[in-house]
């Protein structure tokens, strides 16, 4: 346990948000482009209730059907602040109606403060799990992913905390290796970060479309615990994709909305990103055009 405290403390700078913006919070990745925290376990009930929430979500995936583009969506709220598991619960629900994804739309989060879990953890394990499930059933050469994170940031990646349990970090290589590995080429990535930025250059390629709120040297905003959303959640999702416009149209028009909100309140532009590979954006518009049918 004293070895744990130790590392813990070095890592404590994680996770040392700013009171209006997504981050900094990671000054170095300690685990070197790998996927990784220090965590202490669940407590005996609560680590067997996690592990039946994330079979449930596993087995509740359905197959891919050959001949037909399916659309998968793992959305992920990588702190356990409330905002951030509302973010991304919304945020699936969002995409799932808009690509298409209904029965294959996955959902992880690290809590929403001291309120009962009512997802699986978004624990590096768990990560790794459901983009191997998802890997595992895609036809890579037919199918799409959709991957939306969102939390603190740094200009090292996004970090993984649950308040007095687990601090890490993801880092843009990372994540690149992790959806390689799985086998997921075709793909959209959103991020709803600081500094998310530095996540477009790893990932960038014809296959992949990448979202992300802000430019790899700015902070992002909106984050307080108690908001409903982030700024970019709230703009692009909530008044873009749920009302039913396209997800680059939504892109577009958000950020003109967080311009405004920050010039407003005060804030340096976070100036949203975005990279579109010309077979991704293919894929993008066939998903939007068979949902609508």
């Amino acid at each position: 346990m004293r070895r744990f405290k130790i590392a813990m403390l070095a890592l404590v700078a994680l996770c040392a948000p700013l009171a209006a913006a997504q981050g900094p919070a990671a000054p170095q990745d300690p685990f070197r482009n790998q996927v990784g925290a220090l965590s202490l376990a669940f407590s005996p009930p609560e680590a067997l209730r996690q592990h039946q929430l994330l079979t449930a979500a596993l087995d509740g995936l359905r197959p891919q059907r050959p001949g037909v583009q399916d659309v998968y969506v793992v959305a992920a709220g990588l702190w356990g602040d409330p905002v951030f598991e509302r973010e991304a619960s919304r945020t699936a629900e969002a995409l799932m109606r808009g690509l298409g994804a209904q029965g294959r739309t996955l959902v992880l989060t690290a809590g929403a403060g001291a309120a009962p879990r009512t997802f699986p953890a978004a624990s590096p394990d768990n990560l790794q799990i459901a983009l191997g499930q998802v890997g595992a059933l895609i036809d890579p050469e037919e199918d799409l992913v959709v991957l939306f994170l969102t939390s603190h940031g740094a200009p090292q990646g996004l970090s993984l905390h649950e308040q007095s349990r687990m601090r890490g970090v993801f880092s843009p290589a990372a994540l690149a290796g992790s959806l390689r590995e799985a086998g997921v080429s075709r793909r959209i990535v959103i991020i709803s970060a600081c500094y998310s930025g530095v996540f477009i250059s790893p990932l960038a390629n014809d296959d992949t479309v990448v979202l992300t709120a802000s430019a790899r040297d700015r902070t992002s905003f909106g984050c307080q615990p108690e908001n409903e959303w982030t700024y970019f959640g709230d703009a692009v999702i909530n008044q873009g994709v749920m009302q039913g416009k396209p997800l680059l149209q939504a892109f577009t028009e958000g950020q003109a909305l967080i311009a405004q909100w920050e010039a407003r309140d005060g804030f340096t532009p976070s100036n949203p990103q975005s990279y579109i590979g010309d077979d991704a954006l293919v894929a993008l518009r066939n998903a939007e055009a068979a949902a609508r049918r």
